[in-house]
């Protein structure tokens, strides 16, 4: 149960709310305690004849008394622990955020989305139940039974022994029980991981099941997904389902040796039926306290499969951070960028996507970089905004180490547009403003209007109020790479990268758009990556890529008189323009 001790931090936060619950509990649960007592001197003054009625009327009302006082404090115990508990959940969710939050783009390549739902749900679910119910029925199964014990031991130490011999038994039975619970539990939380991731992605790639007619084979693979969490889930309440029936048949026997004991010690006089019948309350008394023992042990053992998991989450640590390294007192980026001599080679590959680069982006120049498809262009301009950091050599940005950069700093001031980009279910303008909370409405239409958008959001009913469905399923290819360059622009930042961001865009509203850029990223930087020559050719300089390497380097001219790489992809695509026209 080492795992569980990750949570005593947040126990402790809310130490004063458990506190007082545990207060509640034992005098909720001595009031309890008590009345059987009163139970037992009532049938014994009946008994006797030796009584009044304004006695029994008396210790009827204590009677009442004590049993409105003891749920009283049961309720009161119940909204101290279990909204403790619901704050620690509240605190484990936003400190799960805040962790992945910190994470490096290698660190989603390894986890996927299903599974990090899984972790925020279920995982913290379990560990909720534990951090409230499991540490409620557990202070309640401890006072209950102190005081129980007490006064039945008060009562009559023999009987009181002989009632609990099969106390062992039910111990032997929770902890070897528990543990085929907690493996059972461990192997359903994974499998219910794989079953989210897969339904995330088939829930986000809909369109493409349906293009290629793979519904079949996508509802085949969830439904062995799903019967495989149900044999699991199966093979999880089997061991459950063994407490209970275990539990009760124990407590049954304990019955029947206080009736075969305490009956024979009433028949010769050694004991009072006031005694006895006590004793058959206070041990029916315990039969929901020990009960809860193989619940609470159902909830500690999932607790614990769950902690390990979120525990794998909050011990990965943050590849990208400030450090020590980190200068706070820098305050602002002007845009001159320096390549020198970088390499770099991801965790899963065993060569470079980058290698031996060295290259010089002045402040206010536009560069362009084609290449093949895997060429290593994305790589390249991940490594500006540290989406990851070089294996080999330096980046510089205005002539200061880039990972002397504070990360906020370094990215609040470089606009990236990716070749997908993600929208939000949120409206047109939210999805602008989240580039700049605070934009106004006339910001939010001005670089729309950049973007060669502005015409098309007018078509819509709601304008820029238009809701959009997740991943801004409402709008058409070209129409989020125009949005995505808007939420960029209104960053105002000091340095744009477009990758790809213009790939649905069709070439007359192309030409509109880079025009516009000319304009607004006078003074400022620009990398604009493309498979088109036709975007890049007015670049201040281009670089060909080439399994990571730079082949070629220069201005459109002087790349087309060096007819290399890029003269061979210029000529080819005047010639499909040609064919397109004829």
């Amino acid at each position: 149960m080492k795992e569980l001790k990750r949570l005593l931090p947040y126990l402790s936060r809310y130490r004063t709310k458990l506190i007082w619950g545990g207060i509640f509990v034992t005098i909720s649960n001595i009031c309890s305690s008590i009345i059987p007592r009163i139970v037992g001197n009532i049938i014994d003054l009946i008994k006797s004849g030796n009584f009044t009625s304004g006695e029994i009327i008396i210790l009827i009302i204590a009677i009442l008394g004590l049993t409105a006082g003891s749920g009283l404090f049961m309720f009161l115990t119940r909204q101290t622990i279990i909204v403790a508990s619901r704050l620690i959940e509240y605190d484990l969710r936003k400190d799960f955020l805040l962790s992945i939050e910190k994470q490096s783009s290698s660190f989603f390549q390894k986890n996927p989305t299903g599974s990090l739902m899984a972790h925020a749900t279920n995982d913290i679910g379990a560990a909720r139940e534990f951090l409230g119910p499991a540490i409620m029925y557990s202070a309640n199964t401890l006072t209950a039974f102190t005081f129980v014990m007490y006064f039945m031991l008060s009562l009559d130490v023999n009987l009181t022994l002989l009632s609990l011999v099969p106390l062992p038994i039910i111990a032997y039975s929770v902890y070897h029980i528990g543990k085929r619970v907690h493996f059972a539990f461990r192997d359903v939380q994974e499998q219910f991981s794989n079953l989210t991731s897969h339904a995330q992605e088939s829930f986000s790639g809909a369109k493409i099941v349906r293009s290629y007619n793979r519904e079949e084979y996508e509802r085949g693979k969830f439904e062995f997904l799903s019967f495989d969490y149900l044999k699991k889930n199966v093979r999880l309440a089997k061991y459950q389902s063994y407490f209970v029936p275990i539990i009760i048949t124990l407590i049954g026997l304990s019955n029947l040796i206080v009736l075969a004991y305490g009956g024979y010690e009433v028949l010769h006089d050694r004991a009072t039926l006031g005694k006895l019948t006590q004793f058959f309350i206070y041990i029916n008394m315990l039969i929901w306290p020990v009960a809860a023992i193989g619940w609470v042990t159902n909830l500690v053992q999932r607790a614990a499969a769950s902690t390990r998991r979120l525990g794998k989450i909050f011990d990965t640590v943050p590849e990208l951070i400030n450090d020590d390294n980190t200068d706070f007192s820098i305050k602002d980026i002007n845009g001159n960028i320096s390549f020198d001599n970088v390499s770099l080679k991801y965790d899963s590959n065993n060569y470079n996507a980058i290698e031996n680069i060295n290259l010089e982006i002045p402040k206010g120049s536009s560069l362009g970089i084609v290449g093949g498809i895997g060429s290593g262009k994305s790589s390249l301009i991940n490594l500006i905004p540290r989406y990851y950091d070089v294996s080999i050599g330096e980046i510089y940005i205005d002539d200061i180490k880039i990972k002397q950069y504070p990360l906020e700093l370094l990215r609040k001031n470089i606009g990236i547009v990716p070749q997908e980009p993600f929208l939000f279910s949120l409206s047109i303008a939210d999805n602008i403003r989240f580039g700049n909370p605070i934009a106004t409405e006339e910001e939010v239409e001005y670089y729309s209007k950049i973007a060669q958008l502005h015409d098309d959001v007018l078509t819509f009913p709601d304008k820029y109020n238009t809701l959009l469905g997740e991943r801004g399923i409402t709008l058409s290819g070209g129409q989020k790479q125009r949005l995505a360059i808007a939420r960029a622009l209104i960053k105002n930042p000091s340095i744009l990268i477009l990758d790809d961001a213009l790939s649905a865009v069709d070439t007359q509203t192309e030409d509109k758009l880079l025009k516009e850029l000319d304009s607004i990223m006078q003074g400022r930087t620009t990398i604009i990556i493309s498979h088109r020559i036709s975007t890049v050719m007015k670049c201040d300089k281009i670089i060909v890529l080439d399994s990571g390497k730079i082949i070629e380097e220069g201005n459109h001219i002087e790349l087309v008189q060096l007819d290399g790489r890029y003269a061979e992809m210029f000529s080819l695509q005047q010639l499909e323009e040609e064919i397109e026209m004829m």
